[in-house]
Order: structure tokens, then sequence, then C-alpha cells
């Protein structure tokens, strides 16, 4: 019988597992950082979600399945963009993408509300061309369609096809944002068919960008139609996710819920000083926000945005629900083919901070690059989270949610956390979990483990929804059910095993820890198994297994105080039946127990 695997505990955080490697000791993250390896290949599976806005020139079916290739995970699709009938084409490609590799792809769609709203025109030069307004110059906004493929510095057309009255709502001093914020003008005075500006803040001004009037100047109804046509696009493509705007409260959510199907999830987008007001009950109402970065930085100076980004994906790590992070993420690769150091340095910081994932919007929907873009993106993510001291941020995460009440010492919720412990201390390269609901590989998932962890499940939906959480690669059973509960489950971690290797998130010699229940009972959930994989790919037995009796010595008696040496084994199994935590995950001895 094989000897326990010592867990890390409180005084013993200084490994980093993470792909199985261990760094020497650590007293302090200032101790944690110096340490890093720069020259350290990167070769971990990436656990940061890629959600990519399509553009018309890769919405071709071979396009698609590159994007999905280099890395992409959630398709975004942004109403305004293209028509309606090739978004449900390309929803149907992926869908067939999908089907066609027996699901070892797997894509959610994502419809990202915009609203009713209003962009500028095009520059003659060409959709790459930039004008400069300088502060304190004057610029006309018109509604003349002879420029509205010919703006120029002082002449920028504006489409107010959804807001027609627009024109007539303005008043003499409002001021009007372009390009989500990054250049305000104020209103000098208005004719009959143009608005006279004077730049106050000035910028680099493209192509196609949105024009923010003052709120109150808007047509609510028009904005209530519009909220109700993109719902009703959302629900007609069957999409997975949607990105709901305007949100400022919780309510807003719920309505947003009652014109969707069931199993589409609702984001929250973050744009403006309300939701970050009301953000908990945002978060709570929610299946998950979207920090839109561009937004609010209308109502945040440029010095506040840093903090508001760690606020709520701190709000949301503690609450267990996934944060995306959108605006301005990589915007030189839409026409450059390698970003800035200071993009890069943005990115893998919000990897740092916790996002789930990353909405890159301009940069694959008009950029020049899109699967250059995405690859890139993926290499920042990996190189980031090799820089992560898992250890702290679990006991950080666990400590926050015992304050707000949310950690219960149910044998399914100790069972994870031994189940993390044990992976960190086996430096194994995945915990693999069936599920039904995908709950408790989501919870798993939120946890941060030091290795990815695979949920084995039978349910797309639930599926593409595990697509939103970091670290969570989702892995479909196709196969049929078998008669018996454990020759079941037994089939479906070996098929999930199989996956894993085939597309190399594990390989010959890798630990992996295997979570089970004990009887076919939904919230049995209560064993740990840790496999060293060989190469003879055999089907492991797990559940199934001739020995089924789980061990109730209590500690300090029975069998574990007289383990034999360790012997060679590819199998071990741990039992959760006896609970004495003595830290956030409790200790070794008290949680596992050898069967």
């Amino acid at each position: 019988m094989p000897t326990l695997i010592p867990l890390v505990t409180a005084s013993n955080q200084n490994k980093d597992v993470c792909a199985g490697r261990f760094m020497s000791k650590s007293s302090s993250h200032l101790s944690f950082m110096s340490q890093l390896d720069i020259d350290q290949v990167a070769n971990n599976a990436r656990r940061t979600s890629i959600g990519c806005t399509l553009g018309k020139s890769w919405s071709g079916s071979e396009d698609l399945e590159k994007m999905i290739k280099v890395g992409m995970n959630i398709l975004v699709i942004n109403p305004a963009i293209l028509p309606v009938d090739t978004y449900k084409d390309v929803v149907k490609s992926i869908r067939e993408i999908e089907e066609d590799s027996d699901y070892g792809f797997i894509v959610a769609v994502a419809v990202d509300m915009i609203g009713a709203h209003v962009r500028t025109g095009s520059f003659s030069k060409g959709l790459s061309h930039e004008v400069n307004l300088e502060e304190g110059t004057r610029v006309t906004l018109t509604l003349d369609e002879n420029y509205r493929n010919n703006c120029t510095k002082d002449m920028i057309f504006i489409d107010t096809e959804s807001f027609p009255k627009l024109i007539h709502c303005l008043r003499k001093g409002d001021r009007i944002f372009l390009d989500e914020g990054q250049i305000s003008l104020y209103i000098r005075d208005i004719g009959f068919d143009c608005i006279n500006c004077i730049v106050e803040e000035g910028g680099l001004l493209g192509s196609f960008k949105r024009v923010c009037p003052p709120k109150n100047r808007l047509n609510q109804e028009t904005v209530q139609a519009s909220f109700m046509t993109e719902l009703k696009f959302a629900s007609d493509i069957k999409a997975d996710f949607v990105l709901v705007n305007l949100i400022e409260n919780a309510a807003m959510i719920q309505e947003a819920r009652m014109h969707l199907p069931k199993n589409t999830k609702v984001f929250a987008k973050l744009e403006n000083q309300e939701s970050i007001k009301n953000l908990r009950e945002i978060i709570e109402a929610s299946d998950g926000v979207v920090i839109c970065r561009s937004s609010l930085a209308m109502y945040y100076n440029p010095e506040k945005i840093f903090k508001l980004q760690k606020h709520i994906i701190g709000h949301c790590n503690v609450a267990e629900k996934p944060v995306f992070l959108t605006g301005q993420l990589i915007e030189s690769m839409t026409s450059k083919p390698m970003p800035t150091r200071a993009e890069a340095s943005d990115i893998a910081n919000a990897v740092l901070d916790g996002a789930d994932g990353l909405i890159l919007t301009i940069e694959t929907s008009w950029g020049s690059f899109p699967s250059e873009t995405v690859d890139v993106v993926d290499n920042i993510c990996r190189e980031a989270e090799r820089a992560i001291w898992y250890d702290i941020s679990r006991s950080e995460l666990n400590d926050m949610r015992i304050m707000r009440g949310l950690v219960n010492n149910s044998i399914k919720n100790v069972t994870g956390a031994s189940a993390v412990e044990a992976a960190g201390s086996c430096g194994a390269s995945a915990i693999f979990i069936v599920t039904s609901t995908g709950l408790s590989a989501m919870s798993l998932a939120m946890s941060r483990p030091p290795c990815i962890v695979i949920g084995i499940m039978a349910d797309i939906n639930v599926a593409r929804y595990c697509l939103a959480f970091r670290g969570l690669h989702p892995y479909l059973f196709t196969g049929e059910k078998a008669a018996e509960w454990s020759e079941d489950i037994d089939n479906r971690i070996n098929a999930g095993i199989e996956y894993a290797r085939k597309t190399g998130l594990v390989k010959t010699g890798d630990r992996i820890v295997v979570v089970t229940g004990s009887v076919a009972t939904s919230g049995s959930t209560n064993t740990i198994h840790i496999f060293t994989l060989e190469d003879d790919r055999g089907k492991l037995r797990i559940v199934g297994s001739p020995n089924e009796s789980a061990s109730t010595d209590k500690p300090g008696e029975g069998p574990q105080d007289n383990l034999p040496p360790t012997e060679p084994s590819r199998r071990h199994k741990y039992s959760v039946m006896l609970v004495r935590s003595h830290s956030a995950f409790g200790s070794v001895t008290d949680i596992l127990s050898p069967v």
C-alpha cells in the first residue's frame, strides 16, 4: 500500500507546481517573483479564455477553424458589423466544426449587445487611416452623406440612423465623446445638418468610431426597442452567452433573462457608474460580468481604471463568477503583426489580477492580423499564468470566501479542496472530474488549483459555459451510457484522459488527480484518486475497482499509521471520510485516508 503524499500546508506554501515542476522555496511574494525563470518555456496549457469578435475577413468555415486552432474559445458577435444572415451561417459553421471534430473543439457563441448607437464615417484614404484632432481646434460633425466615406480632419460624418432626431435634441454646451471616450468635443453651436464643436480632449480618430452623446439626449424608446431586438437576435441564433449592455442593477439582468432561452447565460457589461455602485448585486444576479474599460473611461479618470479592474475582478473571484476584460487590449495589432510592450504587460497584468478571459474587439473584427493576434495573446497568457503563486492565491481566496460565509464543510466541498491540495503536492498536470451540471468542476477551477481542471460532462450547453471559467477545460462525452454506474463513470473518465492525451493536456509519465463519487447519487463526490499515466494506455479501473470500501479509521488509528514503504504503483486512492480542518483546506492526514 502506497504512503501518503504530503500536501502543501500553511507552513509550507513555497512551491510552484505549475505543469508539475517545483520551484525553490519562497518565503514571501517578493522572494517568489525574484525566482521566476525568465528562460523557462511556457508550454503549459493556457487557462485564460480568449473571445474574438467576428470580422468579415474570417467569416468562412476554413478561417473559423483556423481561429479555433490558434486559440479562440468564444466567438463574439457584434450585431452591427455584418448582416444577420451571415451570422446565422457562421453559427451553423461553428456547430458543424464541433460535430466534425467529435467535440474535440468546443466553442461558445456570445452576442455582444451594443444597443442603438451612432458611429462616424470612414476616411477616403482607407480604414487604417487616422487623423489627429488637436485640443482647441474646431471640428464639425455633419449629416451630409457626401462625407460618409470621405471624412476629413475638419468634417466628420456621423450616422444617426438609430436616432434621426438626435441633432435637434442636443444643446450648446453639451459634450460628445468619440471612440469610447478617447476624444471629447464641446458643442459650440448647432446648424441645420451639422454640429460645430471644439476639441477638448484630442487624439487619433479612425473610421467607424462610436459617437457617445449625453445619455439624457437619447430617445429612450429607441434604446429599449434596440435592446429587445438584440435579445431576440441572440435567441434566434441560439447564442450561448449574451453580453448585456445598459446594466445598472440586478433587476435589469432579470428582465433580460425573461426574453432568452433557459440555457443562455447572461453576462453583465459594466459600463457606467451605476453598474459599479451596484456591483455586488449585479455579480450575484448574473452568470458572469464583462469589464468594459473603454466605456468606464468616460466616467472615470485614466488613473482610476486599473483600480476599477482589480476591484471588480476581486469581487468576481470571491463570488466564483467568471469575469472578462475588454477594451483596448492589443489595438496596435489592428494594423501591425506585433503588439507594443505596454499592451503585452497590460494583458499579462489582467491575467495576474485574476481575469477569467479576454475579449478582443476591433483587433479581430477590423484588424488585418486576427489569427496572429490570438496567437500573441495566447503566448502572453501562458507566460503570465506561470508567474502566479497559486498557493497564496488559493489561500487568500478561501479566506475571503470564509469571511463572506460562502464556504461550507460539506463532503463535496472538502473533497474538492483536498483534490486541489493533492494536485499541488504530487505535481499533477490535471484534475479530472465527472459532472452533470458543471457546478463541481466550475467551483474546483475557481479555487485556483495549480493545474488545469478537465470537466467530463454529457451536456453541450454545460460544456460551453465551462469555457468561461479560467483553467477549466470541458470534455463532452458522446459515448453510450453503460448499464452499471461504476462502469459508466470509468468509461467517461478514461475517455476524458484519452482526449487529454490527444490534445497534449497530459502525457505519459504525468500524474493526474481524479475526483469521483462513491455511489450513483448526485452530490456524492467524496473520493480522490491519484494516477501516474503509463504508455500502455490500458483502461483504468477507477470507480469500478475491486476494492470499493471506504476507510473509516480515525486520525491516529488504523492502517495509515503502519503504511509500508512506497512501492512503484500507478494508482493511489483516497476516500474523503475524515475531516478535521487545521488550515484553510485541512491537513493531509485528517482529510485523506488510504483505501
